[in-house]
């Protein structure tokens, strides 16, 4: 599938080091700026226990989560050593231009940040 980007943000909304947290259609995200133009997408809840990564702190190119202390490379999304059950964070495509930042609406849809929805039938056979 071809990347479809859409803007969420304006980059001026995000200081150098900061994050953001944005709702794109129903998945919230976690935008983080970790230089001038460059911008990481990521989920929005840590994939260990569901805590609020607006929360986090960026340390040395990774999410630190305030919770339980994990970090999560924001180039590969690779949970910090220790953590071995913990999935890897999730990352979406992410850029920053004419002054807005854009994120890869498709990489989300395929990839969502709950992980992908389960329905239950509870019906009696």
């Amino acid at each position: 599938m071809e990347p479809n980007y859409i803007a969420v943000a304006d980059l001026d909304s995000i200081a150098e080091g900061g994050v953001l947290k944005v709702a794109i259609e129903e998945h919230m995200l976690l935008l983080v700026r970790l230089t001038a133009n460059t911008i990481q997408a990521c989920q929005g809840l840590c994939p260990h226990d569901k805590a609020d990564l607006a929360l986090a702190r960026l340390k040395d190119g990774r999410l630190v989560c305030s919770r339980h202390l994990a970090s999560f490379d924001l180039a590969s999304g690779a949970v910090s050593p220790g953590w071995d059950k913990v999935a890897p964070l999730r990352l979406y495509p992410a850029r920053a231009e004419g002054g807005k930042i854009w994120v890869d609406i498709e990489a989300v849809r395929r990839n969502p940040p709950a992980g992908t929805r389960k329905t239950w039938d509870f019906a009696p056979r």
